[in-house]
C-alpha cells in the first residue's frame, strides 16, 4: 500500500492485550502499512508494553506513572509530527478490510483540511461496539413519544447537542435533521460542534489545532468530575464554548470498534 501523509497516535495506559488485539487488526487489514510515522504512549509501562510496540513497528513514548487521559493524549501530539494525526486508544481494533482501510483514511485526510475540521470521527457506524453512552442519551430525547417531545421542551439545549448521535441510530439522519445534517460522499456527514460533543474515541485531527486549541482550552477549564483523578479532554469540553464555535465535524461510515479484552481498573 502506498504510504499516506499522516501519523498514528495510540495511548495505551495499561490493557496490553486490548493493545495486541487492536495492533493486530491493524497489521491484518492494512492500517499499519499506510504510514511510517507510528507512536504509543505507554504510561505506567513495562517491558511487555514496548515489545509489542516494538514488534508492529511503533515507536513507545515511555511515563513510569500514570498521567491521564489528556496529558496521555498531549504527549503523544507533541512527541507526533505535525499535520494530520489518527488518535486512537487501545482498546479500538479495527473491523473495515484493507480496501475500506485505506479508501477511508485517504477521504478523511482530505475532509479534514477540506472543511477545517475540528474532528474527523471514524468510529464504526453499523459496529462501533460497547459502551456507547450517546445513544442511549439520545433516544430518550429523540425517540417517539409524548415524553421525550416533552423532554426536548423543557432542555432544548440538552435535545439540540445530541442531534448528531443521530447519524449512529437514524437511517436517513440528514433528512430527520436537514437544518444540522449534511451528507458528504462515501457515507460521510457534515455537522458542527452545535450538536455534538468533542470525542476522545478514534479521531482525526490537525495537531497544531489539537494541541493549542483543544488541549489548551481543556487544561484552563476547571471541572470536578474526573477520570482517575485526571482530566479527559470530553468532560472540559463538554461546554457552551464547545458549542459556540461550532467547529466543522465529520462523522464517517467509520474503521475502529470499541472493544476491551481486558480489565484496566475502571
Amino acid at each position: 500500500m502506498k504510504n499516506l501523509n499522516f501519523s498514528i497516535g495510540i495511548l495505551s495506559w495499561k490493557g496490553y492485550a486490548s493493545l495486541y488485539n487492536s495492533l493486530k487488526s491493524y497489521e491484518e487489514n492494512g492500517l499499519n502499512s499506510l504510514t511510517k510515522s507510528k507512536f504509543i504512549c505507554l504510561p505506567e509501562y513495562n517491558n511487555e508494553g514496548i515489545k509489542i510496540c516494538k514488534n508492529f513497528g511503533y515507536k513507545p513514548i515511555l511515563f513510569k506513572k500514570n498521567i491521564g487521559i489528556l496529558n496521555g493524549f498531549k504527549n503523544l501530539a507533541l512527541n507526533m509530527p505535525d499535520g494530520p494525526l489518527l488518535l486512537l486508544e487501545n482498546d479500538l481494533p479495527l473491523v473495515a478490510n484493507d480496501k475500506i482501510t485505506q479508501t477511508l483514511i485517504k477521504q478523511s485526510l482530505e475532509h479534514l483540511y477540506k472543511y477545517k475540521a475540528a474532528q474527523v470521527r471514524l468510529r464504526s457506524i453499523k459496529d462501533p461496539g460497547e459502551p456507547f453512552h450517546a445513544i442511549k442519551k439520545y433516544e430518550n430525547y429523540w425517540g417517539c413519544g409524548t415524553i421525550k417531545k416533552i423532554k426536548r421542551l423543557l432542555r432544548p439545549i440538552k435535545a439540540k447537542k445530541l442531534i448528531g448521535t443521530g447519524i449512529y441510530t437514524e437511517k436517513y439522519p440528514h433528512i430527520k435533521f436537514s437544518k444540522y445534517i449534511f451528507k458528504l460522499e462515501n457515507n460521510s456527514y457534515l455537522i458542527t460542534s452545535e450538536i455534538m460533543n468533542w470525542s476522545n474515541l478514534a479521531i482525526m485531527v490537525d495537531r497544531n489545532f489539537f494541541l493549542k486549541v483543544i488541549i489548551n482550552e481543556a487544561e484552563i477549564t476547571n471541572s470536578n468530575k474526573k477520570i482517575n483523578g485526571f482530566k479527559n479532554i470530553e468532560i472540559e469540553l463538554n461546554k457552551k464554548w464547545w458549542r459556540d464555535k461550532r467547529w466543522n465535524l465529520i462523522i464517517t461510515n467509520g474503521l475502529f470498534k470499541h472493544l476491551r479484552v481486558d480489565y484496566r481498573g475502571y
